[in-house]
């Protein structure tokens, strides 16, 4: 999941002082709370409570880890019971809502839909009770954290952990092929990517430097704006990807990378390491590739699968002259709502804003998942902050031009018409000119975007 002050108040304090408010449960014409007036102090009695918690969750430690979190929190407040229910994703959230059978809270494995259950009142906005237990955003979260979980004024959400994309790299054949430093800029990246490949004898690849196709892993992160310095919209929501011209550099680079290996070659390569992403045939991890872009997740598999493994992260190199941050990158995170028919909504919001804010729990969670804290306060006490590998991927989550692609209602569409587009010019051959592509993809995207507001 990406990444220290301290807020003004501690977590704790935070999320002890979340609000009880009378009649607060959608009736689906509004999703924002009435105005809280009764705060939940950490002595006060309450009535026993259960609390459905939805979660994308189903890996054995991560199971672990929010059953520890749950009994956590019921040893705290004893009247609050977390009811925990495995493996749901988006799709079995929307048929719920759609049934009248909402869970209390709903934790998603992704920030894509958070626009659409806004946008169509399926969750609640939570600034208002933000607002009356004293909870600063900006200053309890980093801005790349929480930003993209905002929607036309309205917290939609709050993080639970966060994701950080970097470039990972290989030392050892970085020293043999005589590079000396990572990449800072994508024509760098290119040029050690072509030296660092080695082909066999009849002209298969036998190392590889590094595979910039879309289709690929975790590529789809090099084309959302932070390497290129973009912003998916321009100031009216429209689509810039035929207005900026930096969008037309960043699909060229990289189909030149690609066209250097060849397109059989590397559609071969996707087809056999696919699959192993995360596991131990991995092509980095396995020694087949020099440079990988990936998540912060993959820090805790290399200690399992390659613990003797001589590598460094950077920030994902930019684009020249584009003026994007250098240490920037891709953040993104799993996400919690407050549903607008939650059976309890009062404590549900209550238990939100301890998962958001607890130190504790976030630095225990982000150590067992492999992945990074989510507030200022967890990120400064985690134990694996100074450690070279983590602290990369607490600076991405840090920088001010970290971030997530501007959400709206249309959801993940909009990632999966852009997607195809950029798949289909890196398979291209020759020198082709993506101008028109592009121009056509921003008209579906803006089409798409306007049928969704409807």
């Amino acid at each position: 999941m990406s990444f220290p002050r301290r807020p003004a108040v501690t977590p704790v304090a935070l999320a002890a002082a979340v609000i009880l408010t009378a009649a607060c449960t959608s009736t689906g014409g509004s999703s924002t709370a009435s105005a809280p007036s009764v705060a939940i102090k950490p002595g006060d009695n309450h009535a026993a409570t259960t609390v459905t918690v939805w979660s994308f969750t189903h890996l054995p430690n991560e199971v672990k880890a929010f059953q520890a979190a749950a009994d956590r929190l019921h040893a705290r407040y004893s009247w609050l019971t977390v009811k925990l229910v495995q493996n749901k994703d988006d799709a079995d959230f929307t048929k719920a809502v759609a049934a009248g059978e909402s869970p209390d809270v709903f934790i998603s494995s992704s920030p894509d839909s958070v626009a659409k259950f806004c946008h169509n009142k399926t969750v609640a906005d939570l600034n208002p009770y933000l607002a009356a237990a004293g909870i600063d955003t900006a200053k309890t979260f980093p801005a790349g954290n929480y930003k993209y979980m905002q929607y036309q004024g309205e917290q939609c959400a709050l993080p639970l952990l966060t994701d950080a994309f970097g470039l990972y790299y290989n030392k050892a054949m970085f020293r043999a092929a005589g590079i000396t430093a990572p990449p800072r800029t994508l024509d760098e990246l290119r040029a050690d990517a072509e030296k660092l490949t080695i082909k066999n004898p009849d002209g298969s690849i036998k190392q590889w430097g590094f595979v910039p196709a879309e289709a690929y892993n975790l590529n789809n992160t090099l084309y959302e704006g932070a390497l290129t310095g973009s912003s998916f919209y321009d100031s009216n929501g429209k689509s810039t990807l035929a207005s900026d011209p930096n969008w037309a550099k960043l699909l060229t680079w990289a189909q030149r990378l690609n066209a250097f290996y060849g397109q059989d070659q590397v559609k071969r390569f996707i087809a056999q390491y696919q699959p192993h992403s995360d596991d131990a045939s991995n092509p980095f991890t396995s020694g087949k590739v020099a440079m990988e872009v990936d998540g912060e997740w993959h820090i805790g598999e290399l200690a399992d699968n390659a613990p003797k493994l001589d590598y460094g992260i950077v920030p994902v190199p930019k684009l020249a002259g584009s003026g994007a941050s250098p240490g920037a990158g891709e953040t993104a995170g799993t996400v919690m709502y407050l549903p607008t028919k939650a059976a309890h909504q009062q404590e549900a919001a209550f238990a939100i804003a301890n998962m958001a804010t607890d130190t504790q729990f976030l630095t225990d969670l982000a150590t067992a998942m492999s992945n990074v804290p989510s507030t200022f306060a967890s990120l400064a006490a985690w134990k694996n902050a100074s450690d070279p590998h983590w602290a990369t991927m607490v600076a991405i989550n840090k920088d001010p031009g970290s971030g997530y692609t501007p959400l709206t209602p249309a959801g993940a569409e909009i990632g999966t018409v852009w997607g195809s587009a950029i798949q289909s010019f890196d398979q291209s051959s020759g020198t082709p000119d993506p101008t028109g592509l592009l121009a056509e993809t921003a008209a579906k995207v803006d089409q798409l975007n306007a049928a969704a507001k409807n």
